[in-house]
């Protein structure tokens, strides 16, 4: 901030000293507003909101301090650095002033080299309070943007399916029972996981993802666990692990049907009692951590066959979400598709397409065995192949998706085409 654009307002109830005061500032290329009184000087400092405020103790009515104090307890205000401008020199005195909110003061009588420094000084105070304002609203913004985006009443749907998982997620957000979401591959699993972590107290703490199927055993072990230096080749020095990483907050554990007996064990440790040992270490760590867990596979039926642990299926899943797949909620179609456009144009900086009566007509026939990160992948590979066409034909939708509810193909269509020709023709229909 420099000089010339800073606003100042100079208090005090002696004419002269007053007059003098703003001449200095002049003179040194601040505007300045002045006040002669308390009360004044409290109503500019709402009206003018200046940049600093150098403020007499002494005045009648509101002196320095209780202006100090009345504006330090005005969110609006609270970022003005005030300068108190006294004759007290007394540590007592020079103490009351700064513990009742005075960033600063000066001795009077002053001189005016020492005033306009401590002036430059105070700016530079100014600038750190305005970069930790523009600071705050941009979390605040990210935060709130955050939130309204995995918001339960954000996830598209509303057919009676989804609105049963709506209620669920509202019921199960602000506990800390470890919930278990079900459903085929593409169907919202992690989505639902983050409805549930910004919907509940949780939300200002971290949210950590984990695929269990994404790393070898021994590796899978130390992400989540973290190790010590030393635990194995290459472990060169001490590491935390995504338990403590999410220590406070939330941990999705996606594909969790795909982890090993020796880490299930673990991880039934830290469901008991939040505690767990590095790779290599000798001393538990605890944390506090809601587990959130996926799986498209039947964990029951793992249990069945001795390949999933039955005690940590019970901790693991003390409710179950069960997501219904995209065939069975294809009411819900027309809102994914509106949406996804609506996404794309967005992200192009273009107007929404549409999707023609023929085109909608096919997505709703089909079967979405990849259920919605299929269909989402299907309508921006259309708008891409749309080209400038503001409606989307059924003629560039995929070939799996037109011949939806058909078993016919140009091979079977020819009747001189071999066996084998017509069998693989068949397969290719059906995959």
């Amino acid at each position: 901030m420099s000089s010339s654009r800073a606003k100042i307002l100079a208090v005090d109830d002696n004419e002269d000293g007053l007059f003098a005061l703003e001449e200095l500032l002049k003179s040194n290329g601040f505007e300045v507003v002045t006040a002669r009184d308390g009360k004044t000087a409290l109503a500019k400092l709402r009206s003018e909101k200046p940049d600093i405020a150098l403020l007499d103790w002494v005045m009648p009515e509101l002196d320095g301090i209780a202006v100090t104090t009345a504006a330090k307890s005005d969110p609006m205000l609270r970022y003005i650095p005030i300068v108190l401008l006294t004759g007290r020199n007394t540590l007592d005195d020079i103490s009351e002033a700064l513990e009742r909110g005075a960033d600063g003061y000066i001795i009077k009588p002053y001189q005016a080299e020492e005033l306009i420094a401590r002036v430059r000084a105070a700016l530079r105070t100014v600038r750190l309070y305005r970069e930790l304002q523009e600071s705050n609203q941009k979390i605040e913004h990210l935060q709130r943007e955050v939130e309204g985006r995995y918001e339960f009443s954000h996830i598209i749907g509303k057919s009676r399916a989804m609105q049963q998982v709506y209620d669920l997620i509202e019921k199960v957000a602000d506990s800390t029972a470890s919930i278990l979401v079900t459903g085929e591959s593409g169907s919202g699993k992690e989505l639902v996981a983050k409805a549930i972590h910004y919907n509940s107290s949780r939300r200002d703490k971290p949210f950590v993802i984990q695929n269990c199927s994404a790393f070898q055993d021994q590796l899978l072990e130390s992400e989540l666990f973290g190790h010590v230096r030393g635990a194995f080749t290459g472990a060169h020095r001490d590491k935390p692990g995504l338990f403590e990483v999410a220590d406070g907050g939330t941990f999705f554990l996606d594909e969790l049907g795909e982890m090993s007996a020796a880490l299930q064990v673990k991880l039934l440790r830290v469901l008991q009692d939040g505690t767990f040992t590095p790779v290599g270490g000798t001393k538990p760590k605890k944390v506090d951590v809601r587990v959130l867990a996926a799986t498209n596979r039947d964990l029951l039926k793992m249990v069945a066959d001795g390949s999933f642990r039955e005690d940590l299926f019970y901790r693991v899943s003390v409710v179950t979400i069960k997501l219904p797949a995209l065939r069975e909620r294809t009411d819900d179609i027309p809102l994914l598709v509106e949406s996804y456009l609506s996404d794309l144009s967005k992200k192009s900086k273009s107007s929404p397409k549409t999707f023609s009566a023929e085109a909608l007509k096919a997505l709703l026939g089909y079967s979405w065995p990849g259920n919605i990160r299929q269909l989402h992948n299907e309508i921006e590979r259309a708008v891409l192949l749309s080209g400038k066409s503001a409606t989307i034909e059924a003629s560039v939708l995929s070939e799996q998706v037109t011949g939806a509810g058909s078993i016919s193909s140009p091979v079977l269509a020819n009747s001189t085409a071999k066996l084998k020709e017509q069998v693989e023709g068949l397969e290719r229909s059906i995959i």
